[in-house]
């Protein structure tokens, strides 16, 4: 049995947001026998703290005044709310993990692990700013109003904790040159959830959903950042000539955009967007696709971070076509989940002869599925968290002793 473990884990995320990182380490935390409280954000109460329970993990939903983007751990109406809330909570807590250290999560975080003398850890799950997200995916009043703060609190709390969990290799050399010590850097990539996204045959899938069972579908999916779809339409037209009853399914909430964009390739006959779906609908959408689609661009934003969606398109068990850039290239190169391609006419070729060499993406998406599986599960990745904890408290421990 592991050592019973106590964690606060406060995050920016709102109250269970599907699949977000850190709700799904904190489910797993509970079922390997930890107790786990995790501070949300409400969805849109701005007014009123809410204690609930979610899959044994005991959440405390606090208000923010503010709306859309914003909402996202900026607020200082939220981080009074969190300290108030946290200056009467006696826990006992071992630790405190900080999901990003933004004003609402990083603050509440040093107030409570100053109060109670205990270790704190944050969590890096994207290169926010420095030429990251916000320059390419915010708009201009955003950048104009959180770009230097983005990156401030992006950088400057790193080197202060006990600790660090990173989801891409590059935060970790991105921290390192911060001034945080290798040993205290934990390598943790984005999980896979292998029994809700299940290995379904496609023609169940298709039967289900009601897609015709002789054309190939491709597969992308996104909740409502469709980013770098510029190559997947361009390749999407290049395959259309070759294979015109070829479908290209889109998940979550695609704006117009999306649709111009493959109006503008000529395409939007060939483009199925399904909206938004309830979560136990989307494995079976997925199902449906032949291959993924993984558009992965050569820029800071894609070297930086882990797209979560290549844990659902493994689970799945089919082939994806990716670019080979950051842990992505990685990835490809060392387990063979699918192909790696340049531009629009390298995508369009191995979208084709994945269609065409169907052996090949059978073998591609059997390799896929094992990966998700033996590797990438959030029940073995949780057990390097775990042990990682376990260090930090034990370097604490040690510590206390040289001091005394």
């Amino acid at each position: 049995m592991p050592r019973h473990l106590n964690v606060l884990m406060i995050s920016h995320h709102r109250r269970l947001k599907a699949g977000a990182r850190p709700h799904a380490m904190a489910k797993h935390l509970v079922q390997r026998g930890h107790t786990v409280t995790l501070i949300v954000t409400a969805d849109d109460r701005r007014v009123g703290v809410v204690e609930a329970e979610w899959e044994g993990v005991r959440t405390i939903e606090t208000p923010d005044l503010l709306w859309g983007r914003l909402r996202s751990g900026w607020d200082l109406w939220d981080l009074l709310h969190r300290i108030v809330y946290l200056s009467r909570d006696k826990g006992p807590y071992d630790l405190v993990h900080c999901f990003e250290t933004r004003p609402a999560t990083i603050y509440p975080a040093l107030f409570y692990c100053r109060r109670h003398k205990l270790p704190l850890v944050s969590d890096w799950n994207d290169w926010w700013g420095r030429g990251g997200i916000i320059r390419e995916f915010r708009p201009k009043w955003y950048r104009a109003f959180l770009g230097s703060l983005e990156t401030h609190y992006e950088e400057a709390f790193r080197a202060r904790g006990a600790g660090l969990t990173v989801i891409s290799t590059a935060l970790a050399r991105r921290a390192e040159g911060l001034g945080v010590p290798p040993e205290r850097i934990c390598y943790l990539p984005g999980g896979t959830f292998p029994d809700f996204f299940q290995a379904r045959t496609r023609e169940e899938c298709r039967n289900r959903v009601g897609l015709p069972l002789s054309a190939p579908i491709l597969g992308f999916s996104s909740l409502d950042g469709h980013w770098d779809l510029e190559i997947v339409m361009q390749a999407l037209a290049i395959v259309a000539e070759k294979c015109p009853t070829v479908k290209l399914i889109i998940t979550g909430k695609a704006g117009g955009s999306v649709l111009d964009l493959a109006r503008a390739h000529g395409v939007e006959a060939n483009v199925h967007l399904t909206g938004f779906l309830p979560m136990e609908e989307l494995p079976w959408y997925l199902g449906c696709a032949d291959l993924f689609l993984l558009p992965f661009p050569d820029m800071i934003y894609n070297v930086g971070r882990w797209p979560n969606k290549i844990g659902d398109y493994l689970s799945i068990g089919r082939p994806t076509v990716s670019n080979p850039v950051g842990d992505v290239k990685v990835l490809f190169e060392s387990q063979e989940v699918g192909l790696l391609a340049g531009d629009a006419a390298d995508f369009a070729q191995k979208i084709v002869f994945l269609i065409e060499n169907p052996d090949v993406a059978n073998r591609l998406g059997e390799n896929a599925r094992q990966v998700a599986v033996t590797t990438y599960d959030w029940r073995i990745l949780i057990r390097r968290l775990e042990e990682f904890y376990y260090g930090v408290l034990d370097q604490q421990a040690q510590s206390g002793l040289s001091e005394s």
